[in-house]
């Protein structure tokens, strides 16, 4: 009986272990993506849209990129910065079309970013975008992103001390 209670809480131990793994995976990349969620892309007209980013502006003038196709949602590109406001994204593109009337240079480009971080940190939790994932449930509880990745790893910790905790059982 020793023995069958041993292999069972071993089997539950490697189990969780293995989910907390996946977990501190799906983690760290929810949180890559949150991060660059609010994260301004400068680039040139026909450059590729790459990476999480939500706000993709011209260098030569501070203009919004379309990095969806038209086709797909319609309409002109405009800034829509998720958790801001109307009259917040709308600041943000008059910044952009002020300062890049000559083009953004360097300086530029980190007023801009500091503007979208300073909106950004204003925005209420309830408000701010979260990864849809399969595990919907934990996302709609806060468990997400960092807090998924830690989660995780306490699993994994947990998994592993009662894996080796039930090997010295069997003994």
């Amino acid at each position: 009986m020793r023995l069958f209670v041993a292999v069972l809480v071993a089997l539950v131990g490697v189990g969780l272990a293995a989910v907390g793994l996946s977990f501190v995976l799906v983690g760290l990349l929810e949180q890559r993506s949150a991060a660059d969620m609010y994260e301004v892309a400068f680039q040139q007209v026909g450059d590729e849209c790459r990476g999480g980013h939500e706000l993709h502006l011209d260098i030569e003038n501070g203009a919004p990129l379309d990095c969806v196709p038209s086709y797909v949602i319609g309409g002109s590109p405009r800034v829509d910065l998720p958790g801001f406001t109307e009259a917040q994204n709308d600041e943000v593109a008059a910044l952009g079309g002020q300062l890049g009337s000559g083009g953004l240079t360097d300086a530029e480009q980190r007023l801009v970013q500091d503007r979208v971080d300073k909106i950004a940190a204003t925005v209420p939790a309830a408000d701010r975008p979260r990864p849809d994932s399969a595990t919907v449930w934990l996302a709609d509880a806060g468990v997400w992103g960092a807090r998924r990745a830690w989660l995780g790893g306490g699993m994994v910790v947990v998994g592993i001390v009662s894996t080796v905790a039930a090997m010295r059982m069997a003994d």
